[in-house]
């Protein structure tokens, strides 16, 4: 077994694994294991600067199992993510897994 097969069963079995860090969303009315992680929007808020005076852009990101997800979200697309709809500003695909930067206008 190579470090690519093994790191696609951690996919699964441990980054996805409800049990360790993986956490049931629904992603655009699908019920889906994911991973939200706020500690990475930490530094990308850093960067960040208000859009106009009360106007300011909400970010979340997520990783999910590309092979749960299918074909990767085109940048730009609206997505919703539990009940809130973001516009997808980045997707990378990390060892089997898509890293989903999303972001909407708030006041």
């Amino acid at each position: 077994m190579g470090l690519r097969d093994i790191i696609e069963k951690d996919v699964k079995n441990v980054f996805l694994n409800p049990d360790e860090f993986g956490e049931a969303h629904i992603v655009d009315g699908r019920k889906m294991t994911v991973i939200i992680d706020d500690n990475g929007l930490a530094e990308r808020r850093k960067r960040d600067k208000a859009m106009a005076e009360g106007l300011h852009t909400k970010q979340r990101l997520f990783y999910v199992s590309a092979e749960e997800y299918g074909s990767a979200p085109l940048i730009g697309r609206l997505m919703e993510l539990d009940g809130d709809y973001y516009t997808v500003a980045d997707v990378t695909e990390e060892s089997g897994m898509y890293a989903v930067s999303l972001e909407a206008n708030e006041s």
